[in-house]
């Protein structure tokens, strides 16, 4: 919220704060493709059901269902060659569906073992894609973040104050300074199917708030 100011010239300090709050992220993203190529669209079609069956019910058999499991894409393409003097044709069909899958990293199994065991149901036909780190209540982390930010500017602020031999009045103006994702998210790169799981290191992810604060100097 922003507190319009009634008099520009009158005495101000203006100030930006801070504030971070680092946590270890208790959710998981994981985009998972199947995958399949065969000489017939009907094929196609099938291997993917039949995969993308056995993955869906490896994810239920471990807890993910409901919003925790969505599909996200569906779609079928022809592949074709080139070939000289008879142009371009058809070889194949590639049919694929997309499911993006939440891990809830508090319980168990861990993450990981829920990816190996998508990777191991889905075989040669799954394909992973974004890894991403997230929380299941962000808004706890941002009203703290926010505390921390507030006091960083009424921080500096009282020491401006003090140092122009003033106090500080009542806050003619606040303003949230939007400063984007302070955090690169990981992204798992596809990989083969594997009977053990790989290692799915969380680290802790920064939520950030910082604030612009005007207040009277008297």
């Amino acid at each position: 919220m922003t507190v319009p100011v009634s008099d520009p010239a009158e005495h101000a300090v203006t100030v930006r704060g801070s504030g971070i709050v680092s946590a270890v992220p208790d959710l998981v993203r994981v985009a998972v493709t199947v995958t399949a190529t065969r000489p017939a669209v009907a094929d196609a079609f099938e291997a993917v059901a039949r995969a993308g069956t056995a993955v869906t019910d490896t994810l239920r058999g471990y807890g993910v269902s409901g919003p925790d499991l969505a599909t996200t894409g569906l779609s079928v393409h022809s592949e074709t060659t080139w070939t000289e003097g008879r142009g371009s044709e058809v070889t194949g069909y590639t049919a694929e569906t997309t499911l993006q899958i939440t891990v809830r990293a508090a319980g168990a199994p861990s993450p990981a073992h829920v990816v190996a065991a998508c990777v191991g149901a889905g075989g040669d036909d799954i394909r992973l894609g974004g890894l991403e780190f997230d929380f299941s209540d962000p808004a706890a982390l941002t009203v703290t973040a926010r505390e921390r930010a507030w006091a960083d500017a009424l921080a500096k602020a009282e020491q401006y104050a003090s140092l122009s031999g003033r106090t500080l009045g009542e806050v003619l103006d606040i303003a949230e300074v939007d400063v984007g994702d302070v955090s690169p998210r990981p992204v798992a790169k596809a990989f083969a199917a594997a009977d053990a799981a790989i290692a799915i290191e969380r680290g802790e992810k920064p939520t950030r708030v910082d604030v612009r604060v005007r207040w009277r100097l008297i």
